[in-house]
């Protein structure tokens, strides 16, 4: 299974259509802690370091929640607290 299987289910609901997304992230959380047992803590002369990954749905709610469009600088900022957050530990490879 892919890291990126977005189910989407559509249905009405007393006159208004209902989008529903999902995704099973699973195997990306099992990723992220392998990754954070194995990836270099710094890549290179940049010292770049991959800090976490997030699943699709996640960014598309966290991106609703900030009012900011996913790549932004504002985005990025947001992302950032959200992973500090204890509650997404599971998202994080290397920190920050």
């Amino acid at each position: 299974m892919s890291h990126y299987d977005v189910k989407e289910t559509m249905y009405e609901q007393d006159g208004n259509l209902v989008v529903n997304r999902s995704q099973d992230v699973k195997s990306l959380i099992d990723a992220n802690h392998e990754l954070s047992l194995t990836a270099p803590s710094k890549h290179g002369d940049a010292a770049f370091r991959l800090a976490g990954r997030i699943p699709l749905v996640v960014a598309e709610q966290w991106s609703k929640e900030c009012g900011a469009g996913v790549g932004t600088k504002a985005f990025n900022e947001y992302v950032k607290t959200k992973l500090l957050d204890g509650d997404f530990a599971k998202l994080r490879v290397k920190g920050f």
